[in-house]
């Protein structure tokens, strides 16, 4: 960091620098997570769960003798497929929403795709959950368990390539839903071609100047420390679940409607989750059900709990992406068009969230002045895990064949990418040039040196070979994108002693967002003289205790719950004033709090001494509030990369990255450059290392484990300059707009582009390993 952030308006909370408030709780170890919470310690009759997973990638179960694991001593219950209960469950999926509203099975995100069967018999990949489950008194008897079962499988034929899979003869994972494995139009994602603007055939012939490519961003899985778990209690008619999932409204509706239960008899409790990247978005997990239903059948409660293994469970969405490009010789881009074949795995899940929902808010948030542009997309089942949710989701992929035409297309124009840039785009509600944009990308030329260090594509003499290359993006996501959530619950309670107690349900999934929300509860009472010190609140959500949870997904909770607090903290003042002016004899109009105390013309008393009067009741204020509609755009976001490439043995070495964030305004500036700089484990890791690799000839994933699938260590991190800004603003008290999905979008296209500017060769199959770069220099 070689500047700090100066706010742009100053306040006394907001903005600044200073630990987290659950800091210290954290750094001593003494914050509880869902496995901290579920030891036998505290349910001393608790029993393990353990599901069978496939050896194939694709097979149906035929029969199955669970004779000699009924017999093994500690073995509670197995439920099977052919059990009723089991049998009787609805298709259904994992990604009923994605976290930002909470939603019925009738009203799901991609009812279309109902393509889960809960313990079923067919299994679309290799360690698909199938067939059985055992409740048992520990893990490893539980494993013991499923080894005894007998299966008779009948193995089928499996594909592992989305373009091969849309070939006809290959063989068909879900035949019930799609007859050529291609996901069908569905009402949320529409049609295959979901952007049609202008003409852009007629564009395309018209321009002085066309480009066009492709690129290739592989399945990269989350890798969260705090692997799925829940443990279930299933009482008389009462369901109790303590989980990891941070969407704990869309839980307990998952659970009740799924077992067909009232769901005020569904109880769903969540502590801190030790991150998530996108993996809680598919929430609607059918290891609740099982588990629920042992709990119910055994009369104790069952804990269910992925190991390191089986937390390689879903992963980004891979695309296949081609993007064409024509201008006029002014730079003026006239026609886009781009086209993505999806990976989805064996289940669909969010694959058109990131296929077709993300590249459309991209057209009107930074396309808006390219008259022409078309774009398709097709999701394609295939038999490797489902690809889902991460950080990032649609973005990461998009741009990484965005940046790359914008980049080519520069080049041939014989522009700097950053004028053609700025030339181009913004949102349709702003006007041209974008300030946000031109502000971002100027402030990163500027710290990564690009003027000075910029050079003819390989031009730099000698083996080592530095270069440097640049992506930008829309950010994600302003307060009006975020209308899908509904109201937004929030609750201030004034003690008599002047202290708050402060209700913003959100699980805390490592980001800092309760920080936040204290921070903005501080801000908006900063009449009444307190501090972030004075704020009691709790970390636990409670669905029978708890207001509606305000899911951190969009990277918008750091901002979405502080609005709302600022209408409350002025429900609050008036409340305060109306008590004063009866104890005061004064008109409220004549009265206000300042600094703790009440004033008016003819004298003041404190707000202490004003709350120990009467009834000594404290003030509780309760609001719901919808995120403001406003159509105001989104600011920009921007990655500048320096690398060195040496050609004999094609290592890629990061040596410095900058990371710009126009944020409307900056909640919590500690915690805004931990997610610029931590989001860059995720982005350096897909440009360079991680990468999930399979056996072609069985379908079996090779690299389930932290050894051999490369995240970045620390010895790997380059230099990272982050660099918060202020210049667009959103509707609303701040304006703000997310950060922390963005920070991982532009990385790897940056990372690519300069790649090229040092050896004059373009690669763009990520991740960017030595093989791929000897290839591209012909040296293998």
């Amino acid at each position: 960091m070689n500047k700090h952030f100066k706010p742009r308006v100053a306040r006394k909370f907001i903005g600044k620098y200073r630990p987290r408030l659950d800091a210290i709780e954290k750094a001593a170890g003494q914050v509880k997570f869902v496995d901290d919470l579920t030891l036998k310690t505290n349910f001393p009759d608790m029993l393990y769960a353990k599901v069978m997973r496939s050896p194939y990638a694709h097979a149906k179960i035929k029969n199955m003798d669970i004779g000699r694991a009924e017999k093994l001593p500690g073995v509670k219950a197995i439920l099977t497929y052919k059990d009723p209960e089991i049998a009787a469950l609805r298709a259904t999926n994992a990604g009923w929403t994605d976290g930002v509203d909470t939603v019925s099975y009738d009203r799901m995100m991609w009812r279309h795709f109902r393509d889960r069967r809960v313990l079923g018999d067919h299994a679309c990949w290799v360690t698909d959950e199938v067939g059985a489950v055992v409740a048992a008194e520990t893990e490893e008897i539980a494993e013991e368990a499923l080894k005894l079962i007998k299966v008779e499988w009948e193995v089928l034929p499996f594909v592992l390539d989305p373009v091969e899979a849309m070939n006809p003869g290959a063989p068909v994972i879900h035949p019930e839903i799609s007859p050529n494995n291609i996901l069908p139009k569905d009402p949320v994602g529409g049609a295959d071609i979901f952007v049609n603007r202008g003409n852009i055939d007629k564009a395309f012939a018209e321009a002085d100047v066309v480009v066009e490519d492709t690129s290739i961003h592989h399945n990269a899985t989350q890798a969260s420390l705090d692997n799925w778990c829940c443990l279930v209690d299933w009482k008389d008619d009462k369901i109790t679940v303590r989980s990891n999932s941070f969407e704990t409204d869309q839980s307990r509706m998952h659970i009740s409607q799924m077992l067909d239960i009232p769901i005020h008899k569904v109880r769903v409790i969540s502590s801190y989750v030790g991150g998530q990247f996108g993996r809680g978005d598919t929430g609607d997990q059918p290891f609740f059900l099982f588990t629920a239903f042992l709990s119910k059948k055994t009369g104790r409660p069952v804990k269910f709990k992925h190991s390191r293994r089986e937390s390689f469970h879903d992963s980004r969405q891979p695309a296949i992406y081609l993007g064409k490009m024509g201008a006029k010789r002014d730079g003026t881009i006239t026609s886009m068009y781009f086209k993505s074949i999806g990976n989805s795995g064996a289940y669909a899940d969010h694959t058109m969230f990131a296929l077709k929902f993300a590249p459309a808010e991209i057209t009107e948030v930074a396309l808006a002045h390219i008259p022409n542009i078309k774009m398709e997309s097709y999701g394609v089942y295939t038999n490797k895990l489902p690809a889902c949710m991460m950080r990032g989701v649609g973005n990461s992929q998009f741009n990484l064949i965005f940046g790359h035409i914008v980049d080519m297309l520069a080049e041939k124009l014989g522009m700097d990418p950053i004028d053609l840039a700025v030339k181009n785009f913004g949102h349709e509600w702003g006007s041209m040039p974008d300030k946000s944009l031109v502000a971002v990308l100027n402030e990163g030329a500027e710290r990564i040196g690009w003027r000075e260090k910029r050079h003819k594509p390989g031009a730099d003499p000698g083996t080592k070979k530095r270069g440097v290359g640049f992506s930008f993006h829309p950010a994600w996501h302003a307060e009006w994108q975020e209308a899908r959530r509904g109201e937004i619950q929030v609750g201030i309670t004034l003690n008599t002693d002047c202290t708050v107690m402060l209700e913003a349900p959100t699980v805390e999934t490592g980001t800092g967002s309760n920080t936040c929300n204290i921070l903005g509860c501080a801000e908006a009472l900063s009449f009444l003289a307190i501090t972030p010190d004075d704020i009691c609140w709790s970390h636990v959500i409670d669905t029978e205790t708890s207001l509606k949870d305000c899911v951190q997904t969009d990277s918008a909770v750091s901002f979405l719950q502080s609005e709302v607090l600022a209408h409350a903290a002025k429900e609050l003042k008036k409340r305060l004033i109306e008590k004063a002016a009866v104890v005061m004899k004064k008109k409220p109009e004549e009265l206000d709090i300042v600094d703790g105390s009440v004033v008016s013309s003819g004298g003041s008393m404190t707000v202490k001494e004003l709350m120990k009067q009467g009834d000594l009741l404290p003030i509780v204020i309760h609001m719901n509030k919808a995120p403001n509609g406003q159509k105001t755009g989104v600011p920009y976001i921007a990655t500048f990369a320096e690398v060195e490439v040496d050609t004999d043995l094609g290592k890629v070495d990061l040596v410095k990255l900058v990371v710009v964030n126009d944020c409307g305004t900056v909640m919590f500036a500690s915690g805004a450059e931990a997610q610029q700089i931590g989001g860059q484990c995720i982005g350096v890791g897909e440009s360079l290392t991680e990468e999930i690799i399979y056996d072609e000839e069985t379908g079996r994933p090779l690299n389930f484990n932290l050894i051999d699938y490369k995240i970045p260590t620390m010895a790997d991190m380059p230099e990272i300059d982050p660099v918060l800004m202020e210049v667009w603003k959103g509707a609303g008290e701040y304006g703000a707009c997310g950060i922390g999905e963005g920070t991982v979008t532009c990385t790897p296209r940056s990372v690519l582009n300069a790649i090229y500017n040092a050896i004059g060769v373009r690669i763009n199959d990520i991740p960017i390993k030595p093989e791929k770069v000897l290839k591209a220099l012909g040296k293998v």
